[in-house]
């Protein structure tokens, strides 16, 4: 994890965090203390300042839109792995969008 924080005029800043997240293989306890980490990162930015995430989630998130509307867009494909799940409930914990869900790209970009 990296944390750049960038100020800008008074006393707000951007603050961008870049992630690369453990792989499927990795235990659910290295991803659960990532996870952690990710959250407490993100809690500390202050709520006035810009939050931009950058990084590779190393996850699948679901096609059901229903269940986490405020999280994810209407143009999505797949289901979830145990990887998108921890993304979606931060996602939600914290007010997060999932933006590439929220733009109509063709199939084969979503998943690169």
């Amino acid at each position: 994890m990296m944390v750049v924080k960038l100020p800008l005029l008074g006393k707000k800043c951007d603050t961008i965090i870049s992630v690369y997240t453990p792989t499927i293989t990795n235990s659910n306890e290295v991803k659960n203390q990532f996870y952690d980490d990710f959250h407490s990162m993100i809690a500390a930015v202050l709520e006035f300042d810009c939050l931009i995430l950058l990084g590779n989630f190393n996850a699948r998130i679901c096609s059901n839109n229903q269940a986490w509307y405020d999280v994810i867009g209407k143009h999505r494909i797949g289901s979830c792995n145990s990887s998108g799940l921890l993304l979606l409930r931060l996602c939600t914990e914290h007010k997060l969008l999932v933006i590439n869900t929220v733009f109509h790209l063709p199939n084969q970009k979503k998943t690169l």
